[in-house]
């Protein structure tokens, strides 16, 4: 794609600007958000339903507790470095697993992903790419699934770095042992009565019995037949007419005929939705007998579709989602000495540093028919801040349609979604499609404007090109902001899955800087009869882009700059702006009797320093930036259930890091515990001791209480309180702040 600047400028702007427009004044009012959750799908394949959370970021998987089987669910994760990294994710965000009756409902919910920042900014406020980000991740961040009822399940990575999967054992059925009947037996005809004896609905319910017992009669002939595809069709015409007394055999023998037709997979929905409507008698017994005999069979990488198992041969639409409200509250003081000439003086404050009401709404609708399956998404949040100074906002994270066709083998999603790849860096509004050109080969295209990264108004607009083939995926793209050329790169995805094995392997390189911009591999593997994970990692950080070159300068328009310099002064400008960050990680988790588990990770990070550069008022003068050098961190961790309460969950972690700039040590501590009331509670105690370059010693110590009460199946409470003491010793001076926070939500799920 090195297609010369002038002319690409009207090629490209023409076939994007059209999209752009489009997006924009559907979101104009509204800016992206930070959210980590992105969407949560439900798949049956042969070996139970599949739950696919996917992130709105690169994700590793380190572990989860407990192993098998429980209520809660704990799955521990490292966001992994990209463009997206120096994003806060929330906490406590909240995403309903679509409906389904073959497995418990869940909810999944970020947690520990509190941060303390030395200042306070407003959250539409982003920090210089250039400068380290202010804040400090005090615990591990992890998922939490709470499933409505005991579940058997087993957790693993997803096919890309944005997902985790969880396999959930469907509930077990009854399985019959005798022989299989070969045609359904008919019920008799009810005597009939004389319809003016009748009330109107039941002369209604005698008609329809009528009619699904002639059509159960022709079912029965076209088996006998072996003319299968025609008893599917006549059963099908049966199950469209109100519930009578031939519904419940219908769905059965339709599920049937699907399985001598040679359409197992349909076979296979039928028959999870027969179990699921009627889970009790002898039919459900042969019919979990038939679907037993299916177990292996179907086509391969072709496994249905079966969020809820749903009714295929009849479109239907369904809508689910939640909405939440809490209110967040927080105040501190801080004491503040300064000796000079020997003499202390000590200045006391006190402020409200928060009180805001965050209101989020989270609502999806699905069509599903015989050929299409259609999504509409909408994910908004609105902060109201109720402090003097501080605005308020409202952010949409996700407005998007989306369809896919099951027959052709295509899928389109437009509006503003999350990247899936393809060299996508960032949230966009745009669309996204693909193309399943043969069993083995897919061809994706993607074009949009970026959303989360902007500076001075300016959005850069994309469009790219990539193609699966297998384990690999090798795509393009060109992305340009204003009149230049922001970024063009080609790159290669690797993903290999087999067992208790994973590999991730990605290779990003920039054609217009001509510079690696990205290289990485992750995965897992068995080891110990546990889990050990690695990533070896090398970026560009910030990640390479043209608007880099306006980190410090003195204007937020590339265009200006390019009034002052030529295209390549301004890609030197840019590169002397990019560090390169190099990674290593190694982990291990192994189980420790039946419900414990330990484990612990090493971790070294280098960036590299960064010349002085520009030379006008204009560029910006900026001085060099020494490198941090190896920055090295070590952490042993061990989790638990049953300590005092059956289903309980104990974790505890100790953590030292070391670099040029600090070292220190930190350690957590926490519980979560079910009461036979309805009522769960979060404890947790972390500790932390930092000592910096000058001999300054800080002190954190920070107490925190949960408790969640699920007032109904869809209406859920809960309530938090904690404190937090930070003492710093200088030579100089010497600071110590109590910070007490709250906050109480509300969450209607439907």
């Amino acid at each position: 794609m090195n297609i010369p600047d002038r002319k690409s400028t009207v090629t490209f702007n023409t076939f994007i600007k059209p999209i752009h427009y489009f997006c924009g004044l559907l979101l104009l009012p509204v800016i992206a958000l930070a959210q980590p959750l992105d969407d949560v799908r439900l798949e049956y394949q042969d070996q139970g339903v599949v739950a696919t959370i996917r992130l709105t970021g690169p994700v590793q998987y380190l572990r989860h507790f407990p192993s098998s089987h429980g209520k809660t669910l704990e799955i521990f994760y490292d966001r992994v470095l990209d463009a997206t990294s120096k994003e806060i994710w929330l906490d406590n965000e909240v995403r309903q697993s679509p409906p389904s009756g073959l497995i418990p409902s869940f909810t999944v919910t970020t947690r520990n992903q509190q941060v303390k920042c030395d200042q306070q900014a407003p959250l539409d406020q982003q920090a210089p790419l250039d400068q380290p980000t202010k804040c400090d991740q005090l615990t591990k961040p992890k998922l939490v699934i709470e499933f409505s009822r005991e579940a058997e399940y087993s957790v693993a990575p997803g096919k890309d770095n944005r997902s985790l999967l969880i396999t959930i054992i469907p509930d077990k059925r009854p399985v019959g042992t005798g022989p299989l009947p070969f045609l359904p037996t008919i019920k008799p005809e009810s005597v009939p009565v004389p319809a003016a004896a009748l009330a109107p609905e039941d002369a209604a319910m005698a008609e329809n019995n009528t009619q699904a017992r002639a059509l159960m009669v022709q079912g029965r002939d076209a088996l006998s037949a072996k003319n299968n595809e025609a008893a599917v069709d006549v059963f099908n015409k049966l199950l469209l007419l109100p519930p009578n007394d031939y519904t419940r055999d219908a769905q059965e023998w339709i599920g049937v005929g699907r399985e001598r037709a040679g359409q197992v997979d349909k076979a296979k929905i039928e028959y999870d939705l027969y179990l699921r409507l009627y889970p009790e008698g002898e039919g459900a017994a042969r019919v979990a007998q038939r679907l037993a005999g299916l177990a292996g069979k179907g086509g391969a990488g072709q496994s249905p579709l079966a969020e809820g198992a749903e009714k295929k041969q009849a479109a239907r639409w369904m809508t689910f989602g939640s909405v939440s409200s809490r209110y967040h509250y927080s105040y501190s003081t801080t004491d503040s000495t300064q000796t000079f000439n020997n003499v202390p003086t000590t200045v006391t404050s006190s402020q409200i540093d928060q009180s805001m009401l965050i209101t989020s709404v989270d609502v999806s609708g699905r069509y599903v028919s015989e050929e299409y399956d259609g999504r509409m998404v909408f994910r908004d949040v609105a902060t109201k801040n109720f402090l003097a100074g501080q605005s308020s906002q409202n952010r949409v994270s996700a407005a998007y349609g989306e369809i896919r066709n099951r027959g052709k083998d295509y899928q389109l999603r437009v509006g503003r979604q999350s990247p899936t790849g393809g060299g996508v860096m960032g949230r966009f509004d745009g669309l996204a499609g693909s193309y399943g050109y043969s069993p083995d080969v897919r061809l994706n295209g993607m074009a949009g404007a970026l959303e989360d990264y902007t500076q001075g108004g300016y959005r850069p607009v994309f469009a790219g090109a990539s193609m699966d083939r297998g384990p690999l995926t090798i795509y393009a793209i060109n992305q340009r902001v204003e009149s230049t050329t922001d970024r063009r790169a080609a790159g290669v995805e690797y993903r290999y899955f087999e067992g208790d094995r994973t590999v991730f392997g990605l290779l990003d390189f920039d054609t217009y800087f001509k510079a690696l911009n990205a290289a990485q591999v992750m995965g897992t593997v068995g080891a110990y009869g546990g889990t050990l994970s690695f990533m070896v990692d090398r970026r560009k950080s910030p990640s390479l882009s043209i608007r880099n070159a306006l980190n410090g300068a003195g204007t937020s328009s590339v265009d200006a700059l390019l009034q002052t310099m030529s295209a390549s002064s301004l890609r030197e400008l840019a590169l002397a702006r990019t560090a390169t960050t190099s990674m290593g990680q190694l982990g291990l988790t192994v189980p420790v009797r039946e419900k414990w588990q330990v484990g612990g990770d090493i971790r070294i990070t280098n960036t590299t320093d960064l010349p002085a550069s520009g030379v006008t008022a204009l560029e910006g003068i900026l001085a060099a930036t020494p490198s941090r050098g190896a920055e090295k961190s070590v952490t042993g961790n061990v989790i638990g259930s049953g300590l005092y309460k059956e289903g309980d969950i104990w974790s505890g972690s100790v953590s030292f890091n070391t670099s040029s700039a600090v070292n220190g040590s930190s350690i957590y501590l926490y519980n979560h515990t079910q009461f036979k009331s309805g009522w769960t509670m979060d404890t947790s105690l972390q500790s932390s001791r930092q000592k910096d370059q000058f001999q300054g010693k800080t002190t954190r110590v920070s107490p925190m209480v949960r408790g969640a009460y699920r007032l109904k199946q869809q209406l859920y409470f809960d309530v938090d309180g904690g404190a937090e003491t930070i003492d710093y010793n200088g030579q100089q001076n010497t600071n110590k702040t109590t910070r007490y926070f709250s906050s109480v939500g509300l969450r209607l799920d439907f």
